[in-house]
């Protein structure tokens, strides 16, 4: 009877991510308007009932799948952070490449650029929420890796304002071309994101003395 109890509140306790993971997919799917959250309950393997336990309504429901898959990807590009090591240079790229793998080539990364442009004006606290808890701790990460290069002397010191922007921007406009057309045209993602950090390191690095 003790074991059984037991697993009923590990179930109970890992439903809500269960539920947030059908949530992702029935969304991504269907999209946000045309999603019923009997659609949710089918594919978690619960009632309707069962997932307003947890979220009291479909907008509410959207919102934390949201917030759920960002905080995800935001604590996996800590944690990366602070595996590369060597010079700034040598971590800035190992990081852009990280960035290119989840936002770009993995799909969940890409689904949630699609919620926030296609849903976004429907929920535009949780745009605002995105971009302070999502974009800009993103960015901190990218200008503190530039900021040690400048300080160590690999990178110029007189970077413009906006170059961290400069140096993601191309990480978006690939997602989006992926959004949009999928594989065609064609793009040799290895070749793009190459030319990318060939680019971005020859506008940043100091001139050798």
């Amino acid at each position: 009877m003790f074991k059984c109890d037991g697993f009923r509140r590990r179930r109970k306790a890992e439903r809500p991510a269960e539920i947030l993971e059908a949530a992702f997919d029935a969304f991504a799917a269907r999209g946000y308007a045309a999603t019923r959250l009997e659609d949710v309950a089918a594919r978690a393997g619960v009632t309707k009932g069962t997932i307003y336990l947890y979220f009291s309504t479909k907008e509410k429901l959207f919102e934390e799948m949201v917030r759920s898959h960002s905080a995800g990807l935001l604590a996996d590009a800590d944690a990366i952070l602070g595996r590369i090591e060597g010079a700034s240079a040598n971590r800035l790229r190992g990081f852009l490449r990280f960035l290119y793998g989840r936002c770009v080539t993995d799909r969940r990364g890409r689904e949630i650029l699609r919620f926030m442009i296609a849903d976004g004006k429907s929920f535009p606290h949780l745009v605002a929420e995105h971009y302070r808890d999502f974009v800009l701790p993103l960015l901190g990460m990218v200008s503190g890796l530039v900021d040690q290069g400048v300080a160590a002397g690999e990178f110029r010191a007189d970077l413009p304002r906006e170059t961290v922007r400069v140096v993601i921007a191309p990480t978006l406009f690939l997602s989006v071309i992926r959004l949009i057309f999928g594989d065609a045209p064609p793009v040799d993602e290895e070749a793009y994101v190459d030319a990318h950090i060939e680019l971005a390191m020859t506008g940043l690095l100091a001139a050798p003395t």
